[in-house]
This record gives C-alpha cells, sequence and structure tokens, in this order.
C-alpha cells in the first residue's frame, strides 16, 4: 500500500474551525438573537444585574448583593451559536444553553425553595489567566465542571478585545471554540432544550461595578442529521475518518460502524480475540496522530500504528504497537503494548529504553492522571524512527525509545481495536494524521543510555497497578 506524503509543522495541529467572516443573519438558516437596537424577547432571569443596549452591543453591568443574573431568550433544542464577548477581566460571566429556571411548582421541594434560580449547562467565559474560558460548567444544580478543555484552548481568550464564540449542541454532544480554537466536546443528557441566556455574575463586597458585552449573536437551528460545519484538518495534515461511512476502512461490520458521525466498535462480551478495523489508504512510517477518543466504563481498545495484519492468526487480527485506551486502569490507559508481540512495552507514566535484546527499562516518569471514561479525550500518537511518544488531553502518558532491532517495525498499518472482555463501545472522532519525513534519523544505543539505577518494566500479570498522583 502506498504512504501518503504529508508534512505540516507540530504547532499547526490545534484542531482550528475555518469559520471565516461573520456573516450577516440572514444568512441561510441563521437567526438574529439580537437587533442591535433592542432587547425585545429577551428576559431577565435570577439577579438584578443590569442590561442595556449601547453602541449596538447588549451590556450587562454588575450589582452589589445581586445573585447571578442571566438575560435568556427562547426554547432551543440542537443549534449553533455565535457571538461576540467583551468582559472586564474582574468579571466572570458566562453563556447558558438549553437553560431553565426552578418554579414555585416544581414537584421537588427543594427546587420549589430555589424558585427564580437559573439551571443548566453554562460556556464559560474567563480571563485568559484562568484557563477555563470555553469549559462547560453545570449552573445552578450539579455544580461542577462537565469536562475539561483542549490544552491549545487555555490560552484562547483574549482579555482585551472581543471574542468570538461558537457553540454547537446536537443530540448530547456539546461543543465550543473561541476565537477559532476547539475547547470543549463532551456529551451530556440531562437538558434536551432549553434557553440561552447571557450572565452576569455576583460580585464579591467592595468590588466593581463591572461590565461584559455582547454583540453579533445569531443562532442556526439544527434538524437530525444536520452537519453543524465540515471539520477542516490543519495545514498537511489529513482526515482519516470523513464522519459519515467507513470508507478506506476495512474490518467486520459485526463490530465497526458510524453512529452519531463517530467511528464506532462495539462488542458483546463473547469475543474470542481481538479485532481491529484497518486504515487501507496508506501505510505509516513516521507521522503525528490526533484523534478524540470515548470509550465506555470497563473498555478496553487501542489504536494500532505500524501494525502487521495477520489473517492466519484469525479475522481482522493486527499485532505491533498501540496505544493503549482502558477505561478503568490510569497505568494502561495510553500505554506502549505490543499486540502479540513483547505485550507492555512502557506501563503510562513511564519513560522507557528497549534495549538491543529487548529488555524495556524504566528511565524515568511522568505523573500518572487518571481520565474519566465515558467522556471524549485528545488522545496524541508522535513516532519519529524509533522514538514514540503518547499523550492524552496534553498530558505525556509514555515516551519510548526501541533499540531491539529484531522486533521493532519502522513502517505498517493504522487499526482500531476492539477487545476480548466485558461489553464495550469504543468512538473515535476528529481523526488526523500526518506524514514526517521518511529519513528521520534512529536513535543508536549510545545515544540513550540506560541509567544502572533503571528498573526493569514489570511484565503483564507482574505489574501492581499504580493510583494515580494528587494533582
Amino acid at each position: 500500500m502506498p504512504r501518503v506524503p504529508l508534512t505540516i509543522p507540530i504547532t499547526a495541529l490545534a484542531f482550528v474551525i475555518c469559520l471565516g467572516q461573520s456573516s450577516p443573519a440572514d444568512d441561510e438558516g441563521w437567526t438574529a438573537l439580537f437587533d442591535g437596537k433592542t432587547l425585545d424577547g429577551w428576559k431577565v432571569n435570577g439577579g438584578f444585574a443590569s442590561y442595556r443596549v449601547d453602541d449596538g452591543a447588549i451590556v450587562g453591568t454588575a450589582a452589589m448583593g445581586s445573585p447571578n443574573t442571566f438575560l435568556c431568550k427562547g426554547d432551543y433544542k440542537d443549534f449553533v451559536l455565535e457571538l461576540e464577548v467583551k468582559c472586564d477581566p474582574r468579571l466572570n460571566s458566562g453563556v447558558q444553553v438549553r437553560s431553565h429556571v426552578y418554579e414555585k411548582n416544581d414537584p421537588d421541594e427543594s427546587n420549589r425553595k430555589r424558585a427564580g434560580v437559573v439551571y443548566g449547562p453554562q460556556c464559560e467565559i474567563a480571563r485568559k489567566e484562568v484557563g477555563t474560558a470555553g469549559r462547560f460548567y453545570d449552573e445552578g444544580r450539579r455544580g461542577r465542571w462537565l469536562a475539561e478543555i483542549t490544552p491549545e484552548a487555555k490560552d484562547a481568550f483574549q482579555d482585551d478585545g472581543w471574542n468570538r464564540y461558537r457553540i454547537v449542541v446536537q443530540g448530547d454532544r456539546y461543543r465550543s471554540w473561541i476565537n477559532g480554537v476547539a475547547a470543549s466536546d463532551f456529551t451530556d443528557d440531562m437538558d434536551e432544550t432549553g434557553f440561552i441566556g447571557l450572565q452576569v455574575h455576583a460580585l464579591r463586597r467592595s468590588e466593581g461595578p463591572y461590565q461584559v458585552r455582547w454583540r453579533n449573536i445569531r443562532i442556526k437551528e439544527l434538524k437530525p442529521g444536520d452537519e453543524a460545519f465540515a471539520l477542516t484538518p490543519p495545514d498537511g495534515s489529513r482526515a482519516v475518518f470523513n464522519g459519515r461511512d467507513l470508507a478506506g476502512w476495512d474490518g467486520s461490520p459485526n463490530y465497526w460502524s458510524v453512529e452519531d458521525g463517530c467511528l464506532t466498535g462495539k462488542a458483546d462480551g463473547t469475543l474470542k480475540f481481538n479485532r481491529f478495523l484497518t486504515w487501507r489508504v496508506g501505510t505509516l512510517r513516521n507521522f503525528e496522530l490526533r484523534v478524540k477518543v470515548k470509550v465506555s466504563p470497563r473498555g478496553n481498545s487501542g489504536l494500532q500504528y505500524r501494525g502487521t495484519e495477520r489473517p492466519d492468526l484469525g479475522e481482522s487480527v493486527v499485532t505491533g504497537y498501540q496505544c493503549d485506551v482502558v477505561a478503568d486502569r490510569p497505568d494502561y490507559n495510553g500505554m506502549l503494548y505490543e499486540e502479540r508481540g513483547r505485550r507492555i512495552l512502557a506501563h503510562t507514566g513511564e519513560k522507557v529504553v528497549i534495549d538491543p535484546k529487548g529488555q524495556p527499562w524504566v528511565v524515568g516518569q511522568f505523573p500518572l492522571k487518571a481520565f474519566r471514561p465515558g467522556e471524549w479525550h485528545d488522545y496524541r500518537v508522535l513516532a519519529e524512527g524509533n522514538h514514540y511518544r503518547h499523550w492524552i488531553d496534553g498530558h505525556p502518558t509514555v515516551d519510548v525509545i526501541d533499540l531491539d532491532e529484531k522486533s521493532r517495525k519502522l513502517e505498517g498499518v493504522l487499526a482500531v481495536q476492539v477487545h476480548v472482555g466485558p461489553p464495550m463501545t469504543i468512538q473515535y472522532k476528529d481523526f488526523f494524521l500526518k506524514a514526517l519525513p521518511d529519513d528521520l534519523p534512529l536513535i543508536r544505543p549510545e545515544q540513550a543510555a540506560i541509567p544502572s539505577d533503571a528498573r526493569k518494566v514489570a511484565p503483564q500479570g507482574q505489574d501492581k497497578p499504580r493510583k494515580p498522583d494528587a494533582e
């Protein structure tokens, strides 16, 4: 199979959507929520902060003693929401979506006591140093963050100017972008519909008054099956999954399909051996891969790379390097495993050198983090010669140098896995690949000395689970 030549600089790997210039609100499917002149159709809920129109923008002004206040409009289900916001760095704000107000006649007594309080998912507006702009919080209800945001988004908010927000809510999936940088992408099934709300946050004593401004607010409602937009690969990279079907991939339809725009693998707990879905468009040598992954609790999967197809071992079997995806064991999630080969080459959190005889040695460590199953996480794999690195949500999980010339592979196929064991579901989306130059140098033994105090990587079955480090 031919390898597909692709080259882009590493700094271009952020997931960026080509939004282009703002279009007039009368573009096909778009509706202006704010006419630039009045607050017609909007309603204040929660507190008593003030809202007015000034120079084509809605201006919210915080009031001492007021709880969180929201300017609310509509009842929306699936949609794309775009707006611009400028916020005093000393003030916190947010955009409510699919939100509600506790009513006096709520059947739950505890909710009746909170009548008038706004609750629901909120896309955060906060100064850059906080690093939470674009993240979603469950306002007035569960009182917690709903998911992490991408590392690239943590400094996307500009304190001294207008910021472009794009929020897509479709089914149980929530996504956000700030100034074109992807921030949130997660699922939550608490709310099917609700209003849009613009928040002015409560103040601490002896603060303010501070202001937040919104303009160019528009919405496009989505029907079932509508695509919110086409995801554009970063310069020089390619999408290896089109979000519609399994074109370019080969595997059993008993296990693999496309659901909700995601490459989806399912196993019912009766598998006798691991099965793979293989990418047929080319082989991998030196490359960088980025993909969002969601695995069900107790699920087990993996990103197979530089793999070898082995039909002699069974239908859709692929061997070789694997970035593991494991729901219930943090020191396996993101590790480097060799399927039907040397097995565990590096646990998550280990920096490893594999000596020329094939023995892996731990020469350093990373802090070990846990990543919750049932949520989307950004996996990254970088293979340069005989040097392999993995990340989850920007956090390094392994760093491996393979000096074993007999067993290592420098080229092979890309595949994804469903694993034997309990029933499981694995989903992949936003699947991007770039090729690096073929002639990257290999690291030699004299360049990767193994310290005298290095320890052997514990073999599978003899390794005790490592607990995540305190953050």
